[in-house]
């Protein structure tokens, strides 16, 4: 992780240095979310800047991830007749362009590190290319493993980080207590010579944000061992597809109360006793597939979020009230997130 740090970093500030070069217009903070996420995402997997920051367009192959993941939540209860649409020509369409595009990233990153090479990795991609050549257990076994790994990588690196992060400014928009105190912690933060992306207020707002729109809203399937599961009074055959839909459990209200609202102060002392099972908060999954970005991830909201409290003033565009995009969200396995047309106004009260 700390090897990644100072790539997050120089996308953090140039993802503000975005922002400010746009201060009083309107943007759409949805799109600027997946810029710097994408962005730190090439870095981090390919050692390779896709520059989406720095020239405010959004890249191609975005595009196709968002069409690969409508395939994948319309046809996921049912996939071999996602195989059969793969199959048909011109039916894929972007879809089709974003596979040969993840497909050619690894080539490229193969071409540039050989399998022979004995440096130490660099990034992502590297460190699977090593686990090849050292026969790892965990090594991708088949070319077409290979490949899936590195679609795997651009999705669950970009577009789950920048949907959390595009849900976080909705929920410090339409809350601005919350933003405020916010803003205070970090402006006390930085007055005492600390490191702002530490504050608990900040993991708590982050954390309440994942319970609301956590990123697999319907969660991952699981498989249930040959001789079967008992799971309270229910029996559970074995070998039956199973899954825990978190969007579910997250707002469930034997689990936390008031589980409808935003408080990130549940997950701080002051607020432990609304939250009455922590076990209830999964938005990373649990166990030996719980997600292994986790950590980068949460990297990644913390550079940006609390650097956006330091700079700026959040609030909606005209005609826009945040409720169409609160409400429009799709469930396509990741959740894909609407536009958020927001202004940023630089601060005047900010005191370091």
């Amino acid at each position: 992780m700390a090897d990644y740090m100072p790539r997050v970093e120089s996308k953090a500030n140039e993802f503000i240095q975005g922002l400010k070069e746009r201060t009083g217009k309107i943007i759409d903070i949805t799109e600027w979310s997946l810029f710097y996420t994408f962005d730190v995402m090439g870095l981090i997997a390919f050692s390779k800047d896709y520059g989406q920051l720095k020239n405010g367009k959004e890249h191609f192959a975005i595009t196709g991830m968002h069409d690969q993941m409508e395939l994948l939540g319309t046809f996921s209860a049912v996939p071999w007749l996602m195989q059969i649409c793969q199959s048909i020509p011109g039916l894929k369409g972007s879809f089709e362009i974003f596979l040969k595009y993840c497909n050619q990233q690894m080539d490229e990153r193969k071409a540039v590190r050989p399998l022979d090479d004995k440096r130490k990795p660099n990034d992502v991609v590297s460190w699977l290319i090593k686990a090849m050549e050292d026969r790892d257990p965990s090594a991708p076994r088949t070319s077409t493993a290979f490949y899936e790994d590195g679609r795997v990588t651009i999705v669950a690196g970009s577009d789950t980080t920048g949907s959390t992060l595009a849900n976080a400014f909705y929920f410090l928009t339409t809350h601005p207590e919350a933003y405020q105190r916010l803003q205070k912690e970090v402006d006390q933060m930085k007055a005492s010579g600390g490191d702002a992306s530490q504050i608990p207020y900040l993991d708590a707002i982050i954390t309440e944000t994942l319970r609301l729109k956590p990123v697999v809203p319907s969660g991952l399937k699981r498989l249930t061992p040959p001789e079967g599961l008992m799971v309270d009074e229910v029996w559970i055959p074995g070998k039956t597809i199973v899954i825990t839909p978190q969007h579910v459990i997250h707002r469930d209200e034997r689990n936390f109360e008031r589980p409808l609202e935003f408080l990130p102060e549940r997950w701080l002392e002051e607020g432990k006793h609304m939250h009455k099972d922590e076990r209830a908060w999964f938005p990373f999954s649990l166990g030996h597939y719980s997600c292994v970005g986790k950590q980068l991830g949460l990297m990644q909201l913390r550079f940006a979020i609390q650097r956006v409290a330091a700079e700026f003033d959040l609030s909606f565009a005209p005609q826009e009230d945040g409720r169409k995009f609160y409400e429009d969200a799709k469930d396509t396995f990741t959740m894909t997130c609407p536009s958020l047309q927001l202004v940023l106004n630089k601060r005047e009260s900010a005191q370091f």
